[in-house]
């Protein structure tokens, strides 16, 4: 053997790319045929043995590889088709298991995995001496199945080794057993960098009180996600320098104290924070502040599809906004998942200039994206006011994303601006009427997405675009409609004909490019 593969960490980088480092992502799957041929690595030499072993284990999706390490006189399969237990495995038989079991470092644990396992192996490895130690080097732990009968085994995995938790029950009703289990996290796993709890945005109070509880004994988290969180957790989390990603959905903020509000002056990579209404969402950015913070993303979830956003509640949402984040913000994106369509030609939505303005504070951002406001009536001067104080722009959604009927202010001449003085945009998604101006070239910008953009003549605006834009390959666009206003009808088949333009006007530039070269 060459003497460069002795050292054991070369032979783990090696073994680490044959098998593909799969244990950052429950998404990412191992590459085909790479167990295989750990497997027949570690049988190769002493020197493979080791190293192959650490790798093919060290990421378990479910229990039934550990039983298939037991000898066939000990496991079985029954009439149901489930893996179980003959007898009880003698101390030499489990040590089998021990010996695998102590170099994973990443499992993941669903409802399927553990509906193929009879409850006989299940007893067996809950009644161990010392289980947590069976698991020693036990990292992350993915967990996926709401039964109260399989919370003795979640019990059992839960060791001071892990840092990396995510829980997902499915079903968050509150239970006893569940309610204990979650308030005894941080007494468990004391060391937990990530946390992902989402999906129990309708739970109990006490299920909401156990995680909050849980939340509080936490001193080094890194990544936090969550549904509902108190005063009492946004407090404690505000206080962790160590905290960089955090996303939750505020609970029981109206009774806040001024002395107690929630303060994050650590730097923070990404918050996501999800509420049911612009008014609730304007509500928490008043009760919790972020001094230092690179990217936001804001969701609304209305419940009643039927029921449209109230417009002057807009106006307080972009303050809070402006005076919920630091000047330093570089992006903020802010989803609304419901409109109502019986609203979409009501004027009354269009947001004026002086109810974004709050916003132009914010200098260095470089994504904004607000796409389900109506800004038909933003006009040409008031877009580029915000491209003169937002001169970073790479990617700029402002209201594209939903069919208003309302006809835009905003012409050609508006993109223009945009373009002129945001020198770095790639991506624009706005709705303009397909008017034109001086042409200022822009070769970074290569996606433009015209919404529902009213257009005449698709001759002039591929033209107008090439000449604007000369990377730029295709307009993407959304359906018109089949009726209604005859301005929005039928932007398909006109912006159809733009992008068909723009292919016989791009292949032109390239033969003109070639000519101008001249033979080589």
């Amino acid at each position: 053997m060459h003497i460069c593969l002795l050292p054991t960490e070369t032979l783990l980088r090696i073994f680490t790319t044959i098998c593909g480092d799969f244990t950052t992502s429950i998404y990412l799957v191992s590459i085909p045929g790479s167990c295989a041929t750990l497997a027949a690595l570690a049988r190769t030499c002493k020197t493979f043995k080791e190293p192959a072993l650490d790798i093919l284990w060290k990421r378990l999706d479910g229990l039934e590889p550990l039983i298939l390490c037991l000898p066939e006189s000990v496991r079985k399969r029954n009439v149901q088709g489930k893996l179980t237990l003959n007898r009880l495995p003698f101390k030499k038989e489990w040590r089998i298991v021990c010996q695998y079991a102590q170099r994973i470092r990443f499992l993941s644990i669903d409802h399927m995995a553990l509906d193929v396992i009879d409850d006989r192996f299940i007893q067996t490895l809950i009644s161990a001496s010392a289980p947590t130690l069976l698991f020693s080097n036990l990292r992350t732990l993915y967990w996926w199945d709401n039964r109260e009968s399989s919370l003795p085994l979640l019990r059992t995995l839960l060791g001071s080794t892990i840092t990396s938790l995510e829980l997902d029950f499915d079903d968050w009703t509150a239970s006893f057993a569940r309610s204990a289990l979650l308030a005894s996290l941080s007494a468990r796993c004391p060391f937990i960098r990530e946390f992902n709890c989402m999906g129990h945005c309708e739970e109990s109070q006490e299920i909401l009180d156990a995680i909050c509880e849980a939340v509080c004994g936490w001193r080094t988290l890194f990544l936090f996600k969550t549904g509902g969180l108190n005063t009492q957790a946004l407090v404690h989390l505000a206080s962790l320098p160590s905290l960089k990603s955090l996303a939750f959905e505020p609970r029981d903020l109206n009774d806040m104290q001024p002395n107690s509000t929630p303060t994050f002056i650590y730097p923070l990579n990404d918050v996501s924070i999800s509420t049911s209404s612009p008014s609730a969402l304007a509500q928490c950015l008043r009760h919790v502040r972020f001094l230092s913070c690179r990217s936001v993303k804001l969701s609304i979830d209305e419940n009643d599809a039927e029921l449209a956003y109230d417009p002057r509640d807009i106006l307080d949402l972009i303050v809070s906004l402006s005076e919920g984040f630091s000047p330093n913000l570089e992006q903020l994106e802010v989803f609304f998942d419901i409109m109502s369509e019986k609203e979409l030609d009501n004027p009354r939505f269009a947001i004026a200039f002086d109810v974004v303005a709050p916003l132009l504070s914010l200098s260095r951002l470089t994504t904004l994206d607000l796409n389900w406001l109506c800004t038909s009536a933003i006009d040409d001067a008031s877009l580029k006011i915000m491209a003169q104080f937002w001169p970073q722009l790479e990617r700029f959604h402002f209201g594209g994303g939903i069919c208003w009927l309302v006809p835009p202010s905003l012409t050609f001449i508006g993109l223009v601006h945009l373009v002129q003085h945001c020198r770095r945009l790639r991506t624009v998604e706005m709705t303009f009427h397909s008017l034109f101006s001086k042409i200022i070239p822009n070769k970074n910008m290569t996606n433009l997405c015209a919404g529902f953009s009213p257009i005449v003549n698709p001759l002039a605006v591929a033209c107008q675009l090439h000449a604007l834009l000369p990377k730029l390959t295709r307009v993407f666009t959304y359906n018109g409609i089949s009726s209604g206003p005859a301005l929005f009808q039928n932007l398909e088949t006109k912006w159809g004909r733009v992008n068909k333009f723009l292919e016989t006007l791009i292949a032109g530039a390239k033969i003109k490019e070639k000519l101008d070269r001249g033979p080589h």
